[in-house]
């Protein structure tokens, strides 16, 4: 792995930290949590997409499907902690949002099993 991009990644976790922190704090914890499982599985998405070692072997079926279920999880885990974070009082318009969220991750399992 570059030093880059342990360093990115170092950065993100760090951010990802700070902001489960801050959301504890200010009384928004279930709100921190979506948006950290969110951009995890961008960040995972990322990975998948760009490996960085090719194989000769490399199975782009089974990667582009790897992709899929971690973008399943990132709208579902998220959807998920947005209609706790409504039902905890941090906000009505989690009430909009997490419908939404929990629909683009039925249609990526969709896709998923296809």
């Amino acid at each position: 792995m570059s030093a880059v991009r342990v360093f990115w990644l170092t950065l993100f976790a760090i951010g990802a930290v700070v902001v489960l922190a801050a959301g504890v704090t200010n009384g928004q914890p279930w709100t921190a949590a979506a948006f950290v499982v969110f951009f995890v599985s961008r960040v995972a998405r990322s990975e998948i997409k760009r490996r960085r070692v090719r194989r000769r072997t490399d199975d782009a079926v089974g990667r582009t499907n790897q992709f899929i279920l971690v973008t399943a999880a990132g709208w579902l885990g998220s959807g998920a902690l947005a209609v706790v974070a409504a039902l905890a009082g941090e906000g009505l318009e989690w009430l909009f949002v997490a419908p939404l969220f929990l629909a683009m991750g039925a249609v990526n399992l969709y896709i998923a099993s296809r």
